[in-house]
């Protein structure tokens, strides 16, 4: 291994300054192919640097075909025959990489729990705006009502009144839904894991939108499926692109947010939808539609979701209350087809993974008591001032920046200039100067980033009051400077 001599007064970022001196020893033959490099934390701890420093630069030699990493054995160099040769699909999920998007997020939320950290990163609604003193009273009237039967296990189907509440709001939406058609689980997450670990298997082939939701490619990774890009735009998923993916695949699933997804907020017009479902029977393919930000509509609802306008039953709906009510409840639920719930619940019984009883009736009583339509009310107000105050300091402190206005959710997606430092980069800067975000290729597939995924961002536009806002986008600003944007 080559000395590697850091020169903090340099003007080159520090990552910067480690891949290049890796780079040019793989270049002068002193790293020959097949070297076994250190691994990061080890490196970083060697040269003094944060560990998210050492991923920087071996992700963009990653990205440049010097090494290669393979879980269990290590980061190698690679030979230089064959260094830009394209990697076969489907990207292996089930051996990520030392700086995958998986071990990158971990760190990056590590850090952003700092408290010296103005974070955009996470994606958890405003702590300021939960309706603390309306679920304590909830909370409250539930224990001196059923006592302490609510703190023991319930049934692991969900508590029963809550699932008629929940299928009348369903039915606000169009969608009709029996309350025993329900499974109440630990969050929405906990409702994707369920559908993923009990539909898939080994070698089945699932798509998904490109970008996509950061934990459903660690849910994909363990159940050994081939999991294909769908590449989407401002208005969603590129329906027109399916055609040529479901005759070479012959995919089992594919997963999508409709609705504000996650990462980019775009929200899928109806007439792609009534597409995406023609496709769908036609193909006898399965939809799993993640719809947990359809109530954080800003401008004007949206579309109908896909479930309420199926007619032929083969989506499979994913809701919970994370988002926009209660983030610490972890209180969610899956809506199937018919011929699937059987096996759904099996596996839910199996895994046994209720959500809290005492959460659950508390959640009953809350909107039973109609009090989600206010709250929301009062959510989108403030949401819409931070999303105004973000695109402003946008405006102002990096108008060379590019993005589309969300019409609801909880996230705008930053499109920084051609000319600069990635993302990555730009969020070792960020962090010096106490701000953080997600970078954009944390959300695409290992090895099939597009071209624009270095140069995107995610901000949470929900998560701090408007002063605050301001003063974070002022540091992406200098951080910007810093690395070397113009």
């Amino acid at each position: 291994m080559p000395d590697i001599a850091l020169d903090r007064e340099d003007s080159r970022p520090l990552y910067q300054q480690i891949k290049q001196a890796l780079s040019a020893a793989i270049e002068a033959g002193d790293l020959p192919p097949l070297t076994r490099l250190p691994a990061t934390r080890a490196l970083a701890r060697a040269l003094g640097v944060n560990r998210v420093t050492v991923v920087t630069a071996y992700a963009e030699l990653a990205a440049e075909g010097y090494i290669s990493s393979h879980v269990g054995r290590g980061t190698f160099v690679l030979d230089a025959a064959t260094r830009w040769q394209q990697a076969p699909p489907p990207p292996s999920l089930r051996h990520p990489g030392d700086w995958s998007a998986h071990n990158f997020s971990r760190e990056m939320m590590r850090l952003a729990r700092r408290p010296d950290i103005l974070s955009f990163a996470p994606g958890m609604p405003a702590t300021d705006l939960l309706p603390a003193d309306a679920y304590r009273l909830a909370l409250n009237t539930v224990l001196r009502r059923d006592g302490p039967e609510v703190l023991q296990y319930g049934p692991l189907e969900g508590y029963a009144p809550l699932a008629a509440a929940i299928a009348a709001d369903l039915a606000a939406g169009g969608i009709r839904a029996r309350p025993e058609h329900l499974l109440i689980t630990s969050g929405a997450e906990q409702a994707l894991g369920l559908v993923l670990r009990t539909l898939l298997h080994p070698g089945d082939a699932v798509l998904v939108e490109q970008p996509t939701y950061l934990q459903v490619l660690d849910l994909l990774a363990g159940s050994g499926a081939d999991v294909y890009p769908i590449p989407s735009d401002a208005q969603g998923l590129d329906v027109a692109a399916l055609p040529a993916a479901l005759a070479r695949h012959r995919p089992r699933l594919l997963y999508l947010t409709p609705t504000y997804q996650n990462p980019t907020g775009a929200c899928m017009p109806l007439a792609r939808r009534q597409a995406l479902l023609e496709l769908a029977a036609a193909h006898d393919l399965l939809l799993l539609e993640d719809d947990v930000y359809h109530h954080l509509w800003l401008d004007a609802p949206p579309p109908p979701s896909l479930r309420s306008l199926d007619p032929g039953d083969r989506v499979i709906y994913v809701d919970g209350f994370s988002k926009n009510l209660l983030p610490g409840a972890r209180v969610g639920y899956v809506l199937a087809p018919a011929h699937l719930r059987p096996r759904l619940a099996a596996v839910h019984q199996s895994l046994d993974i209720a959500a809290s009883e005492l959460n659950q009736r508390a959640l009953a009583l809350f909107l039973a008591e109609g009090r989600l339509g206010p709250h929301l009310e009062r959510l989108r107000a403030a949401h819409r001032q931070r999303r105004q105050a973000l695109e402003m300091a946008l405006a102002q402190a990096m108008p060379a920046a590019r993005w589309v206005t969300p019409g609801g959710g909880l996230f705008l997606w930053l499109q920084l200039p051609a000319q600069g430092p990635s993302a990555a980069a730009l969020y070792v800067h960020a962090l010096e100067l106490g701000v953080a975000f997600a970078p954009g290729h944390l959300f695409y597939l290992p090895g099939l980033g597009s071209a624009a995924g270095p140069r995107q961002m995610r901000l949470n536009f929900t998560l701090h009051p408007p002063a605050a806002i301001a003063d974070g986008v002022r540091r992406l600003a200098r951080a910007w400077e810093r690395a070397g944007g113009g």
